[in-house]
């Protein structure tokens, strides 16, 4: 049974070429306005004059996949190192202690399973995982899990994936449920210990995910040496294993060996001399995307990690193509009804919301290109050039919006607050929206702490306002974050919330200095409070390392020092 007609490869392809080209059209524009930035600035002097080659020279391609080292206004360190905050901290955001892999000393589960419980994992894989990132396709998975049903667990990278499926699965939590427990006393190693809050994983789900994890781990070199696609989807699921555990480097080389692996196939086959099914084909544009947002993720917040390598890749896929959309009705075991409308429903949302994600994550791309051009010393001349700029990018932002299908839409931030019964994809698409739209504003909030008496009074005005509207995004993001659901992005979370409070805590401090170039900025009457709930939830996850103990140290003492 087809889905629809026409083909449904063909709607998420016309789908998808809407929105690209609603946002590259406006993109065109950000390149033009490169260009005359450029003229103009031939008679004028900037103190920045090799960070607008930044945007004249890149294509508007690799603008969109360029890994940016580092920008002012992105990454908890470098917004603690604006000119409101003291130049000393107390202590690091990321300290040396959270390189190292956590130990596991639970004793495992006997690793003989039930084959009713192994479909069950497999259930809770495609409902909960895939749809979030789906690459592996069910016709594959299904094929994969069989085998390892008839002949048992062997040596090979395919018996390793469906490992790692399975760790995962066994770890993962209920969306969209507080997972917070209290700790008492005598469940402690010292029993005169306070109670206390932890985010730390059950027990019983660590110790089964640890089993499955474990003789995955035996399975990695066989993973390595795979020539096929497989080895890279292996790394992923290590690296959103460790992601899950709150190990940000650990997830980060697994990443970063998933990247290895695809430049090595996508080399192998790139004259286009060796035939592949184009399942194959749109696996490995999902594989790309996929391994270069995950590895760009943690190394967006930990500024000292190297480039992703695969901005440099002539890969010519701006975004992936879907046409395995028939292989659900191929699957050999049926304990998901492939047929239901309903599961359809539930796949073609999660394309959708794949490609509307990596969509805004180019257009996210794009805007830390720009965010370089901002200074501590910046001029009145490269404010405006750099606000014309950000203007376009809102734009390209509000086509972006306009082009989402009915699907992933979600009630405007901040004045409308989300729907009660909003699903996971499109949380999650509004929240990766407000990150951007709060990042545009975020670059008029440095402007405005920054500019000092360089700024024109209406640059102050119209700054101060973006700036503000910026200030209420944070609030809003704050309000309505799910924060005690543990998934992947948790670490991330964490930084990100921390990060709006900096910026709500920098904008007070720039009040309470009576900046001339911050008179028009408006900080929200909400910003204690938001801090002290951004405080609380960053407690809830302390014990989890990763430097969040850290941040709550930081938050701490930045907040005693206002008055």
């Amino acid at each position: 049974m087809r889905l629809c007609s026409p083909h449904p490869s063909s709607i998420f392809e016309v789908w998808a070429t809407k929105i690209l080209a609603a946002i590259d059209n406006q993109g065109r524009v950000l390149s033009d306005l490169a260009q005359n930035n450029k003229d103009g600035l031939r008679q004028q002097p900037s103190p920045h004059p090799s960070q607008f080659s930044v945007i004249e020279e890149d294509d508007l391609e690799a603008m969109s996949r360029k890994d940016i080292p580092w920008t002012p206004i992105t990454g908890s360190d470098m917004i603690l190192s604006w000119s409101v905050f003291p130049t000393e901290k107390p202590v690091d955001t990321f300290p040396a202690a959270a390189y190292v892999e956590k130990p596991h000393i639970l004793a495992l589960e006997n690793s003989n399973p039930s084959p009713s419980r192994l479909f069950e994992l497999r259930d809770i894989y495609m409902t909960k995982i895939q749809p979030k990132n789906p690459i592996i396709d069910a016709d594959q998975l299904e094929t994969y899990i069989s085998d390892a049903l008839e002949n048992g667990f062997d040596w090979s990278a395919s018996s390793c994936l469906v490992l790692l499926v399975f760790a995962l699965a066994a770890i993962w939590g209920n969306y969209p449920d507080d997972e917070r427990r209290l700790i008492e006393p005598h469940e402690q190693s010292d029993p005169y210990s306070d109670r206390y809050i932890t985010m730390a994983v059950p027990e019983h789900r660590l110790r089964e995910s640890l089993t499955y994890f474990t003789m995955a781990q035996k399975r990695m070199s066989a993973a390595h040496l795979d020539a096929s696609l497989l080895g890279v989807v292996c790394f992923c699921f290590f690296g959103m294993w460790h992601q899950y555990n709150i190990e940000p480097i650990q997830g980060w080389k697994m990443f970063r060996t998933a990247s290895m692996l695809w430049e090595s196939y996508n080399l192998k086959h790139a004259h286009g001399k060796t035939q592949r099914s184009k399942q194959e084909e749109s696996l490995e544009q999902r594989l790309y995307w996929t391994c270069l947002k995950s590895e760009c993720e943690i190394r967006h917040e930990l500024v000292d990690l190297p480039s992703c390598t695969l901005q440099e890749s002539s890969f010519p896929f701006s975004l992936p193509t879907f046409p395995m959309i028939d292989s659900f009705d191929q699957g050999r075991v049926e304990i998901i009804s492939q047929e239901s409308p309903s599961f359809k429903a539930s796949a073609e949302a999660s394309y959708y919301f794949y490609l509307a994600e990596i969509s805004l994550r180019r257009l996210l791309n794009r805007t830390r290109t720009v965010a370089t051009l901002l200074s501590p010393n910046i001029t009145a001349h490269t404010a405006s050039r750099l606000a014309d700029t950000l203007q376009n990018l809102e734009e390209q932002l509000q086509q972006w919006l306009e082009c989402l299908p009915p699907a992933l839409r979600f009630n405007l931030p901040p004045d409308t607050f989300p729907s009660p019964d909003e699903s996971e994809l499109v949380k999650l698409v509004r929240e990766r929206y407000v990150e951007v739209r709060e990042i545009l504003c975020r670059a008029y909030l440095y402007m405005c702490l920054h500019g000092g008496s360089r700024l024109t009074s209406s640059q102050i005005e119209s700054f101060g306002a973006r700036a503000s509207a910026g200030l209420r995004l944070s609030v809003y993001r704050i309000q309505t974050e799910v924060p005690f659901f543990r998934h992947p992005g948790s670490w991330g979370a964490c930084r990100v919330r921390f990060n709006h409070a900096l910026c709500l805590i920098a904008a007070q401090r720039g009040t309470e200095r009576n900046l001339e170039s911050a008179a028009c900025v408006v900080v929200p009457a909400l910003w204690r409070e938001c801090v002290s709930m951004v405080q609380d939830r960053l407690q809830a996850w302390s014990h989890e390392g990763a430097g969040i103990s850290e941040m709550c140290i930081l938050l701490d003492w930045l907040v005693k020092s206002i008055h």
